[in-house]
Formats: structure tokens, C-alpha cells, sequence
């Protein structure tokens, strides 16, 4: 089964949430992916032993059969690619930069077609990146 981890940040920390878990929201927080992803499989392997058995698609779940997908709010994607930058981001997506930079501290939000265009531009950058070719 693949879940969907939803990956904000907050402060100095990240937190990441699972929706569509029937009668539980499975939310934690850490510094890093890692330590998100391993909170995350605790509580789940938890709820399988537990709640999850009242429920017929996780019934005979084991923790093993579970795997993620991430997806990121901007400030989270922003501190965990810090490699990336911000100004080249919007750039390349066609926005101002300063307006990009308010979304990411969170004092202004995308709108969902801002938000595509930022992450075509991402997807855009790591398929060029892809190409490169080291001499």
C-alpha cells in the first residue's frame, strides 16, 4: 500500500501527516525526513495492530507492505532541497521572486495555478539536471 505524507514546516521543525487513514490522522513532527518517515511507520504499525483491525483493507496489512510518497509545502521543500534556490526557482517559473520568497515563509499562499507553476518549474530543473553529463 502506498500512503501519501503531506510535509509542512513549522518553526524550526517539519511535520508530516497521513490523510485517509480510516478513524486516525497519523501526525508527527522531526528535523529530518528520516525521522518523519520512522514516526510515521511507528504509529501506522501501531494503528495495523490495533484500530486497523476494524477496518478491511488493513486488516491483514503488515508494515512491511507499506510505502511513501512525500509531498511538500513550500517552506518545507525549501529547507529540505536548500540546495535550491528560491529566485531561481520563480524565475524559472515565471513569478516575481519576492512574491515567491512570501509564500515560502508563509505570509502569503499560492494560489493551486502559482503552485503548479512552481512545481513545473522544479520537475523542469531536475530533468535538465538529469541530462547533464560530466566530462
Amino acid at each position: 500500500m502506498k500512503l501519501t505524507i503531506i510535509v509542512e514546516k513549522s518553526d524550526n521543525e517539519l511535520w508530516g501527516r497521513i490523510d485517509h487513514v480510516p478513524d486516525y490522522l497519523p501526525v508527527t513532527t522531526g528535523k529530518t525526513m528520516e525521522e518523519i518517515d520512522q514516526n510515521l511507520t511507528d504509529l501506522l504499525d501501531d494503528y495495523i495492530q490495533h484500530e486497523g483491525q476494524n477496518h478491511k483493507e488493513w486488516e491483514n496489512l503488515k508494515i512491511e507492505d507499506i510505502t511513501f510518497d512525500h509531498v511538500y509545502d513550500l517552506s518545507a521543500f525549501f529547507e529540505l532541497f536548500d540546495d535550491v534556490k528560491v529566485g531561481a526557482i520563480a524565475k524559472r517559473a515565471g513569478l516575481n521572486p519576492s512574491l515567491v520568497r512570501h509564500y515560502v515563509a508563509g505570509t502569503k499562499f499560492p494560489s493551486e495555478q502559482q503552485a503548479k507553476k512552481l512545481e513545473d518549474a522544479i520537475h523542469e530543473l531536475g530533468e535538465k539536471l538529469r541530462e547533464v553529463v560530466l566530462a
